[in-house]
């Protein structure tokens, strides 16, 4: 005779299997070293700009919940060809219940570059170094620009400043708050260098 205690202990289960998940993945989180953009690449399997289209939270039978995002590629530096591309992530709200990862989260419509790398065995992929592997495409002055966050001085270290195309040599001459973008061209081109991409 079944009694109502299976489904508690499966429940039991799968919220301590998610603890341990998420306390390894936060840990993980605090202790990825900033990367630099020849070491994006060189861990990246896909380095694409895309458009997000969309998310879709999942049931998943290893982590409980995954998000699906579809994203629209316009541009490849790195990897396979093909129009889309999806990244399916731990985490995600389903059912009223949130289960967070430190994963990067996307919003529909937004335009990003994205260095991804291979996706697990589980079929889930996060961007390389997590939020570092993820540069937000916005316009400023009717022109594309892309950044993280960080400081492209640093993120282009060991890079021969001749070597880069002249308005991001001159942006690397700029003040540290003017070096946290670089217009889209430019930075597409310095990543194809790197992958040997034309």
């Amino acid at each position: 005779m079944k009694t109502g205690k299976q489904p508690v202990v499966r429940t039991l289960r799968l919220v301590a299997f998610l603890l341990c998940v998420g306390t390894a993945l936060s840990a993980h989180a605090s202790s990825v070293l900033p990367l630099d953009l020849g070491q994006l690449v060189d861990r990246s399997e896909q380095v694409v700009h895309v458009r997000c289209l969309g998310n879709q939270v999942v049931a998943d039978a290893n982590v409980g919940v995954a998000t699906v995002t579809t994203f629209a590629v316009f541009e490849r530096a790195k990897g396979a060809s093909g129009p889309t591309l999806t990244v399916r992530q731990a985490g995600g709200e389903m059912n009223g219940i949130a289960v967070k990862f430190p994963v990067p989260a996307f919003v529909a419509g937004e335009e990003y570059v994205l260095f991804m790398p291979r996706f697990s065995r589980l079929g889930l992929a996060s961007p390389v170094g997590l939020s570092q592997g993820v540069f937000h495409v916005a316009v400023h002055a009717g022109t594309k620009e892309v950044g993280n966050g960080r400081d492209f001085a640093d993120l282009l270290v060991g890079v021969d400043p001749a070597s880069l195309p002249t308005h991001a040599a001159a942006r690397l001459k700029s003040a540290p708050a003017d070096r946290t973008r670089l217009e889209l061209a430019d930075f597409m081109t310095v990543v194809r260098a790197r992958t040997g991409m034309r």
